[in-house]
């Protein structure tokens, strides 16, 4: 491997199941999988596949019954919840196809909360949340409450939130999945360009076949494997 190629996520022979009346349901059946920094995968898959689920453990909202999970080279298995949300927090960015801004918040406000969890002062958040929404064509809406923006317009924002503190790792579940056509290219581009700009990774769920093609490589979540 390349000095400067890193293992940013790395699945090994991870498994995950749970009970369905009496059955029970292996959704991941030891999966093997490999993420190097500044790559961005597409996880193809259908519906109740199992894409969920991986970014679910990816993100370390959910534990494996089986196998081990490193995020930059660090095993994940055994932390307690603390120290999982720091991982998230410092680590991780979060894109959801349900886009979960606060809406008693503006835009800007949304965006620079967690920069200021994080420690900045809130002038810096600001400054920074500014940057980062005026790339993103929101220089307009920064003072907007989600009610009063389009679907584009609050995911773009929640692209924003998910990147600005320059997360190793991005992890997008439907993103495009409730918008229009032109709403949904639009945010496809924007939310590659951020990844590639920032220099980091994604793994990006998706049911677009053009989101998927613009992606460094897809995978196929099928039977419980990853292909």
């Amino acid at each position: 491997m390349p000095k400067n190629e890193k293992i940013i996520l790395n699945f090994q022979n991870v498994t995950h199941k749970f009970k369905q009346g009496k059955s029970t349901i292996n959704v991941l059946d030891s999966v093997n999988f490999k993420l190097k920094n500044n790559s961005i995968v597409a996880l193809i898959g259908a519906s109740g596949s199992g894409k969920s689920t991986f970014l679910h453990l990816a993100g370390l909202l959910e534990k494996p019954n089986k196998g081990k999970i490193f995020i930059n080279n660090k095993i994940t298995n055994n932390l307690d919840n603390s120290e999982r949300t720091i991982i998230r927090r410092n680590s991780l960015g979060f894109v959801y196809q349900k886009i979960y801004l606060l809406p008693e918040f503006t835009a800007l406000e949304n965006v620079i909360i967690p920069q200021m969890i994080n420690g900045f002062s809130r002038d810096k958040a600001t400054n920074n949340g500014i940057k980062i929404l005026a790339s993103m064509g929101l220089k307009h809406r920064l003072d907007h409450k989600p009610s009063a923006m389009s679907g584009g317009e609050q995911q773009r924002v929640a692209i924003a939130r998910a990147m600005i503190n320059k997360p190793k790792l991005i992890l997008a579940d439907e993103p495009t999945g409730n918008l229009d056509n032109s709403s949904s290219e639009l945010i496809s581009n924007l939310l590659l360009d951020s990844i590639r700009n920032a220099q980091t990774s994604a793994i990006i769920a998706t049911h677009s076949n053009n989101l998927a093609e613009k992606c460094d490589i897809i995978f196929q979540v099928d039977n419980g494997k990853i292909i």
